[in-house]
């Protein structure tokens, strides 16, 4: 019975450690130096905006495209490259960020929602370093597995501040996940250990010293 346990803890570590959609799901990537710290200073309000939420952002949405890697701001900036070459009109629209996912909302031709992206399945996010506007975003489509870059010009902020909103977007994600998973873990316990609660209640009484040495004393002993 602890042997079971003990392999359910391993492999909820072992699946947050390599599961692509359980390890970090994208990566935000921004400038260096102090300027861009102190911008990022001013933008810690958009961290409770995406908690809240409330974080939206005007935009242009110039498409998506292929593309045949999963992260990378050089893959980034040639899809946002071939994005602006095409004679396709971008859309003026409205980009939502929030811990669920992105979501791209049409205010031109009324089409309504266009895009509605969940961040687990996101894999890459960066502004473009060769025009203060641009942002793109790799993500795995659900239907045809493909890797899809989708591109945005701001019309109001920079695209280094989209970027930093997705990135408050995936912390926020990896902080429910791991929550989901730590509670997952104390339901497996409390059905293979019917008196797991008590247990757990008389851990939580004892004293730091007491509490060391039933921690010592777990790792110790094979048979507990």
């Amino acid at each position: 019975m602890n042997r079971l346990r003990r392999s359910i803890r391993q492999s909820f570590r072992m699946r947050g450690r390599h599961s692509p959609e359980n390890s970090a799901p994208s990566e935000l990537v921004t400038s260096g130096g102090n300027g861009g710290h102190h911008r990022q200073e001013q933008w810690q309000p958009d961290e409770a905006a995406v908690r809240a939420g409330l974080c939206h952002f005007s935009v242009k949405y110039l498409g998506a495209i292929e593309v045949y890697e999963s992260r990378g701001m050089q893959v980034c900036e040639g899809a946002l490259k071939m994005l602006r070459s095409n004679r396709r009109r971008s859309i003026k629209a409205v980009l939502y960020v929030s811990g669920d996912g992105l979501r791209v909302v049409d205010q031109e031709n009324n089409r309504g929602l266009i895009v509605d992206q969940t961040i687990e399945k996101v894999s890459f996010c960066a502004p473009d370093r060769n025009n203060d506007k641009g942002f793109a975003y790799i993500c795995r489509d659900g239907t045809s597995r493909r890797w899809m870059c989708h591109g945005f010009h701001a019309t109001k902020e920079s695209g280094e501040r989209l970027s930093h909103a997705v990135g408050c977007a995936f912390s926020i994600c990896l902080e429910r996940k791991k929550k989901r998973d730590e509670e997952n873990m104390q339901s497996l316990e409390k059905a293979l250990n019917p008196k797991w609660d008590e247990e757990r209640r008389r851990f939580e009484y004892c004293t730091p010293s007491d509490k060391s040495s039933l921690s010592v004393f777990s790792k110790a002993n094979p048979y507990q």
